[in-house]
């Protein structure tokens, strides 16, 4: 069944309630929640000021009611980070919302692509991985939405989903590449309430490699790759963005579309494993000041979509 719009703003709320539970609600390292140590060298390169904590626990597949039934008990890894960057947030949102800068900061990723717009604030895309250690490339389809909190937070947030246009191979070597899934995950980008000048980025990953890779050879993956691509992560993303200036080619332009009351012209999205998701013209619906409806504000414009969802709905 393919889902509307309405259907994937639910998803977008669901993902965002279940992160900011696991981030913000519960201990660090509570709940069977392990801290990821790295060694001398990683943190003498990636993580000497000890900016970034990393944290995993395994979970079974995250996503509610599409969840995959035929692996329902199957763990995978989720992984939360937290980290500071050194630079004003509206810098670090610009650098990272440029698709060009990618390569600066994230290795993991090796290509990528929209795959279909569902709002000015929301779309499906397809990322492809290179080979990590003995587990060869994987590529990803993923949704991807971003909203502005009352408090200024971005919010991006994900999860596995299928398109027909961008098929995959379910079986380790039938192919080149083989599907994997970034379950769900969140990434929450706020200002340092301790310093205006600085950025504390906040993020949830859970994903499964797929290919059905046998449970030892997972274990030996994730315990290789933790301890090293978080810190790696940060470490990079905060010497891009402290150095970042915008070109003139990137500013970001006024569309009709972002420009609507309550919609946000601020560049938002990152690359990720898994996704890759851009909007430098901006788009994302800023939070109602009202309690009404804390992850959707009811904007001009915003009638639009819902007739849009109730006519798919129909069509379903």
């Amino acid at each position: 069944k393919r889902l509307g719009q309405r259907e994937f703003e639910q998803i977008g709320r669901n993902i965002e309630s279940w992160a900011s539970k696991l981030l913000f609600e519960e201990e660090r390292a509570g709940d069977g929640w392990k801290t990821i140590s790295c060694n001398s060298f990683v943190k003498k390169k990636f993580n000497k000021d000890g900016r970034t904590e990393v944290y995993l626990k395994w979970l079974p597949d995250s996503r509610e009611e599409y969840v995959d039934k035929d692996n329902a008990e199957q763990e995978y890894p989720c992984i939360k980070c937290y980290s500071t960057i050194d630079a004003p947030m509206d810098q670090v949102c610009a650098f990272l919302a440029n698709e060009k800068t990618v390569p600066q900061y994230n290795e993991l990723v090796e290509d990528h692509a929209d795959v279909e717009v569902i709002t000015p604030h929301s779309k499906i895309t397809w990322t492809l991985m290179p080979k990590v250690l003995f587990v060869k490339p994987r590529d990803f389809v993923t949704f991807c939405s971003h909203r502005w909190k009352r408090d200024g937070t971005q919010v991006i947030v994900n999860q596995a989903c299928d398109h027909e246009d961008v098929p995959g191979n379910m079986v380790e070597g039938e192919g080149d590449v083989t599907r994997g899934f970034a379950l769900r995950g969140a990434n929450f980008i706020s200002k340092d309430p301790d310093d205006p000048h600085k950025t504390r980025i906040t993020i949830l990953a859970h994903a499964n490699p797929g290919g059905g890779l046998p449970q030892w050879a997972l274990n030996t993956a994730v315990n290789a790759a933790v301890q090293i691509e978080p810190f790696k992560l940060f470490c990079s993303i905060n010497e891009g963005a402290s150095n970042y200036k915008e070109s003139a080619s990137f500013s970001p332009q006024t569309t009709t579309m972002n420009s609507l009351p309550g919609r946000s012209t601020k560049p938002a999205g990152m690359a990720q494993m898994g996704y890759a998701c851009f909007w430098p013209q901006g788009g994302g619906p800023k939070e109602a000041t009202s309690q009404s409806d804390p992850w959707m504000n009811s904007v001009d414009g915003e009638e639009e979509y819902a007739t849009e969802v109730v006519e798919d709905d129909d069509e379903e």
